[in-house]
């Protein structure tokens, strides 16, 4: 089975060699997202709200162009600058997923510059 890989028009181009998001049957896998607003590269959304909205909003729109949903959300991984923004990150993604219980992992990590939130997922669709 080929796996088929998506963007969004407009999105930043990846850093590195990576595809945004690639999609093999059922399985889609998006890359991890960065609160860049869209069309912007000059520096991240302000606060930890503002990003993580837009982090989650880049995911959601990367699983939308493979033909997958909020709903089909299996596992996500959460990247956070600083422990003190857990809550409000958590707040966040009970607003995008709702009664939606996908797994979890949370990690703090050392981020570039002023990022304080990355995020990816992976999914299932069709099941």
């Amino acid at each position: 089975m080929l796996s088929q890989t998506f963007s969004v028009p407009g999105a930043p181009a990846p850093a590195a060699r990576y595809s945004p998001v690639v999609r093999r049957g059922p399985l889609v896998a998006v890359s991890g997202q960065v609160p860049f607003l869209p069309g912007r590269l000059d520096g991240p959304a302000p606060g930890i709200r503002e990003q993580t909205r837009t982090v989650f909003g880049c995911l959601l729109e990367l699983l939308g162009a493979a033909g997958a949903s909020v709903s089909d959300v299996l596992t996500v991984r959460l990247y956070l600058a600083r422990e003190e923004d857990f809550a409000a990150v958590n707040e966040i993604f009970d607003e995008v997923f709702g009664e939606v219980r996908p797994t979890r992992t949370t990690v703090w990590v050392q981020l570039p510059g002023e990022l304080l939130v990355e995020a990816d997922v992976l999914a299932v669709v069709g099941e």
